[in-house]
């Protein structure tokens, strides 16, 4: 199989070639030049949405923060119903 392989690939390099490349380094460079324009667009959206989302969260944490309703948990350390206080023995 490699005497083949190696045939094949000599007989390629003499085949001439399908297409010219005259133009591929301006099509490299136009190309480049989309996907760097894309991937700043991206990286703007990106950095307004971590942006929404940090000011949501500290509002968010702000608004919590300020509640006047305690923490109901049932895990608070406060609470009857607290598994600490289940595990007491009846006295």
């Amino acid at each position: 199989m490699p005497e083949d392989l190696e045939r094949l690939l000599a007989e390629l390099g003499r085949a001439p070639t399908d297409r010219t490349l005259d133009g591929a380094a301006g099509d490299v460079a136009s190309r480049l030049a989309e996907i760097s324009a894309e991937n700043s667009q991206t990286w703007r959206l990106r950095a307004a949405a971590v942006a929404l989302v940090a000011v949501s969260g500290a509002v968010a944490g702000g608004y919590s923060a300020a509640s006047a309703t305690p923490n109901r948990s049932p895990f608070a350390a406060w609470s009857s119903l607290a598994p600490s206080s289940l595990l007491e023995p009846a006295e």
